[in-house]
């Protein structure tokens, strides 16, 4: 890619189209990359859900208990991927789970037979007040990767209430996002100077919401309890995948949530930045660390 194209990029880069929400909804690809990201991010983390929600919710059991009964919504489901490997892990550990996925548009969902008994899909609009007969209803409200939709600016107020709508007093939001640095960055992992992934990196700090560098803060504002931030750093054997995953998504991004000549120019700066992660002799990676933020609903 020629200097001039890199400059033209970096004068564009606020140039972004007016759509809502930055990826696809159509496209094999992206219902693919969703899946793919899932089950990356369950080998990084161990977890669904974090475990601190799960021992303060189930901290008043007793061995001689029936299993607990927990009542958990996934807002943004997506294609229903984490809604559906939280309901069939049902009955584990003593825990019983009944799991409802919410998202604005039902396009990536999986068609209704496949739904186990206890997990159910639904359209709704998680900027908006949900459904009156949901509220206090979710001990456990999931939220992930936001960072894409747009229209929350910066931010992600209207979203937290909607979660705090749905909450149980004493219920616990988890927030799931790829984690950043204080700068918005993710870290690279290198052999060899490589500056177009250093650039595409720098470039891509600038186009996310800054509200995700403090999550946490925005919960503990609007009254939750306990908020926390916490990253868990991938294995070395991971970072490939986590490479192939961030480019995956920088290109949806960019094909999707820019304008020309801004998204020639980012898609031609992908190419060449991913020539770097190919060359044996610099290798560079994206470590993507997942980020789980909690917080917990006052009970009264």
């Amino acid at each position: 890619m020629g200097s001039s194209r890199e400059e033209e990029a970096k004068a564009e880069v606020f140039h972004e189209s007016d759509v809502p929400y930055a990826l696809d909804r159509a496209g094999y690809t992206a219902s693919g990359r969703l899946v793919f990201q899932h089950y990356l991010w369950n080998d990084i983390t161990g977890n669904l859900i974090h475990p601190d929600i799960l021992a303060d919710l189930t901290a008043t059991t007793t061995p001689t208990d029936s299993d607990v009964q927990l009542n958990v919504a996934d807002v943004g489901t997506g294609t229903g991927v984490w809604a559906l490997d939280v309901a069939r892990r049902s009955g584990t550990h003593g825990i019983k789970f009944n799991v409802h996925g919410f998202d604005i548009s039902d396009d990536q969902f999986p068609p209704d037979y496949l739904l186990p008994s206890n997990c159910l899909l639904s359209v709704s609009d998680a900027l908006a007040t949900p459904l009156e007969e949901l509220h206090s209803t979710f001990d456990i409200v999931h939220i992930a990767h936001f960072a894409c939709v747009r229209a929350l600016g910066e931010d992600p107020s209207p979203v937290i209430a909607h979660a705090l709508a749905l909450l149980k007093p004493g219920g616990w939001i988890q927030w799931d996002e790829w984690a950043r640095d204080d700068q918005g960055k993710v870290p690279l992992v290198t052999q060899a100077p490589s500056p177009r992934c250093d650039w595409v990196l720098d470039v891509s700090s600038k186009i996310f919401p800054r509200w995700l560098l403090d999550i946490a803060g925005h919960l503990s504002k609007h009254g939750m309890l306990e908020a926390a931030r916490h990253d868990s750093e991938p294995p070395d054997y991971l970072l490939p995948g986590c490479t192939m995953m961030w480019y995956l998504t920088a290109d949806e991004v960019v094909r999707f949530g820019f304008d020309e000549p801004t998204k020639s120019a980012f898609l031609d700066a992908l190419m060449v930045a991913y020539a770097e992660t190919r060359d044996k002799s610099i290798t560079a990676m994206f470590k993507t660390c997942s980020m789980s933020v909690v917080g917990k609903k006052p009970k009264c």
